[in-house]
């Protein structure tokens, strides 16, 4: 079989015995699973145990990237991160969209699988053909900046990707970043890193991704442009960024502040248009092949912090997870963020813990001698005080390391009431508000609270006209597309969620961003229409989304066979009995009855047990995956 769009093997490093060996890919995997998050999950499931300690040697951790990265097809360069997560215990996700996985594919593999422990830390590199583990014991102790910039002059022009201090001391939100700005973010990947003893990955390759019909494949990828070229949204994500959404995401409750106690209704004007581009923005930059650029070099231009100057992969994003701690302006987040970046944290969870700690110790539930004597108050002084104890694990930040769902453990019963936190991963939006597919999938989300596939038109309220063309474009059946579609704004929150899930798992697994400027000029038929021609593989748009629909039911077995259930699903205390305040309007709670029927019509959607939220063997046995209800002893 003549391969296309794929680099057509996968690479498998051993750390213990510090061999590494490649195999193909096999069509099998191609066709069932798609690539980069699919064949991950198929890798993961078949690799890691179940009972794995995720600190262990016997974890593994893989990289991949997708069938259009290394094309040209826009903004398909993202690529992900799957292993057991040391924060959750369950199953580890976390994506980007420059990262060093996208080199290895130009270095021929489309996987990279890293099992065992070095004997003393060391570092991976990857020249095409060659692999090399190299000493990083001179590496150890340095920071994200200071490692990358030691490596690229010791080696050259390489891709570097790499822990700081957070993920040798095993924080349990440590991250791995990428030419010092693209974050493998989200459930722990630094500490699994940290564990290994692997200090950083650094790649070069110089191999061609071909595409099977390059005449068919540029006519697509030419409307694309086209689209997305005229598009206004285009232009406003370029200029602003994720801020472009700052009054949804605040006039909705999607952004809540203070450890989710409170809504900004006033998050635009706090965190202003005008400011971020006078003062914060040095310029834009893109992905590879993304022809939007809703990243960001920022550079501050004058007061504390002037002359700062560092990329940051989504700015807009971060003063959502940094008011969870009361960060209070531009200038505040920029410089969390760059600390972050510099230690290899995940922003998310820091601003979740942190808030966390903070609203205990205005409660009285922890105190300063808990806190070794400082004084805990909402803001950035606090944050970056808190991320310093955290990421050295000194005092308090030994427990807060372990993330919220942990500490809560420690801090006694009271403290579980203030735990944001969904399967143990701490939640990025509120959902008291308006609940759209983006906020409930972070209920369903295997990874836990989060949302990177569960975005869709429902983000803000549109005539519900819209939805039945939007459900068929991203392949609900016809049979299935009236009850998807019930209800007062359109549609049924959680029946969508599921094909939403679904479908945005299928643009992952290719590696496309998710990101609104690119993903409302796609349907699941020119998805399918781009994937055969590049890679020559004949699929039909039902057979690509249930591969979507077989890579997340996997992701839920691997969970389940960590014994998680319908529990897990559950948001937490405080969603669920605390109303919210949103400008001058109050919002009631969530309550667990909502919440349990939400899950029921979900369950349902999906084809899964009602009762306890597991898999069934009928839905197992449809996607070709027999082998797994058997584990699982169906």
């Amino acid at each position: 079989m003549s391969l296309h769009g794929y680099a057509g093997h996968i690479l498998y490093v051993d750390l213990s015995s510090r061999k590494a060996r490649k195999e193909k890919l096999s069509e099998e995997l191609m066709r069932k699973y798609i690539g980069n998050l699919g064949i991950n999950t198929k890798l993961a499931y078949d690799l890691i145990k179940p009972g794995t300690e995720p600190l262990s040697p016997e974890n593994h951790s893989i990289l991949g990237t997708g069938p259009l990265g290394g094309t040209v097809a826009p903004a398909c360069s993202r690529s992900n991160a799957n292993y057991k997560s040391p924060l959750t215990h369950l199953f580890g996700s976390a994506n980007a969209g420059d990262s060093v996985a996208l080199m290895l594919k130009f270095a021929g593999y489309d996987h990279l699988v890293i099992s065992g422990k070095a004997d003393r830390p060391v570092y991976l590199k990857i020249d095409d053909d060659e692999v090399q583990f190299l000493d990083a014991s001179h590496l150890w102790g340095k920071d994200v900046f200071e490692t990358t910039d030691a490596l690229w002059a010791e080696m050259g022009d390489y891709w570097v990707n790499c822990i700081g201090p957070a993920g040798e001391n095993l924080v349990g939100f440590a991250a791995s970043v990428t030419n010092k700005h693209s974050l493998y973010g989200r459930t722990g990947i630094g500490a699994v890193m940290g564990s290994k003893n692997l200090k950083a990955i650094a790649a070069r390759g110089t191999k061609a991704v071909t595409v099977a019909d390059r005449k068919g494949f540029m006519k697509i990828v030419d409307g694309l442009l086209e689209k997305i070229k005229t598009s206004p949204a285009t232009e406003l994500w370029r200029d602003l960024g994720f801020v472009v959404a700052f009054p949804a995401y605040g006039g909705y409750g999607l952004f809540e502040r203070h450890n989710y106690a409170e809504g900004f209704a006033d998050l635009a004007e706090a965190f202003g248009k005008e400011e971020y581009k006078s003062h914060v923005v040095k310029r834009a930059y893109a992905c590879p092949s993304c022809p939007v650029g809703c990243k960001q070099v920022v550079e501050i231009k004058d007061g504390k912090y002037a002359g700062l100057n560092y990329k940051v992969a989504a700015l807009g994003s971060q003063v959502g997870y940094h008011i969870l701690a009361g960060v209070e302006n531009w200038d505040e987040v920029v410089k969390c963020v760059e600390l972050e970046n510099k230690y290899g944290l995940d922003s998310t969870s820091l601003g979740s813990i942190v808030g966390f700690a903070i609203e205990l110790y205005k409660k009285g539930i922890i105190t300063k001698e808990e806190t070794d004597g400082m004084e805990l108050d909402w803001g950035g002084e606090t944050t970056r005080a808190l991320a310093e104890k955290i990421v050295h694990r000194e005092g308090i930040g030994d427990i807060l390391a372990d993330g919220v769902k942990a500490a809560a453990e420690r801090f006694g019963s009271e403290a579980h009431h203030y735990a944001g936190q969904l399967k143990g991963l701490e939640m990025t939006l509120g959902v008291r508000g308006r609940l759209s597919t983006e906020n409930f999938g972070e209920f369903t989300n295997p990874r836990g609270g989060h949302l990177e596939r569960s975005p869709s038109l429902t983000f803000v309220p549109r005539k519900p006209k819209v939805f039945p063309p939007f459900s068929a474009g991203i392949g609900v059946p016809e049979d299935r597309i009236e009850k998807v579609c019930e209800g007062p704004e359109g549609f049924n929150v959680s029946r969508l969620t599921r094909w939403v899930e679904d479908y945005n798992t299928v643009l992952a697994s290719t590696g496309m961003c998710h990101r609104t400027p690119v993903t409302q000029h796609f349907s699941l038929q020119i998805i399918t229409d781009l994937y055969k021609a590049a890679t020559g593989i004949d699929v039909s748009p039902a057979e690509l989304r249930q591969s979507g629909e077989r890579i997340w039911n996997l992701q839920r077995a691997f969970n389940e066979r960590e014994g998680a259930d319908r529990k897990a699903d559950m948001p937490p205390w405080r969603t669920l009995n605390e109303p919210i305040k949103i400008g001058d309007k109050e919002y009631a709670p969530v309550t667990e009855d909502k919440a349990k029927r939400l899950l029921d019509e979900y369950y349902e959607e999906r084809g899964w047990n009602i009762k306890d939220g597991r898999l069934t063997k009928e839905k197992l046995d449809e996607l070709g995956l027999s082998d797994v209800a058997s584990d699982l002893g169906y």
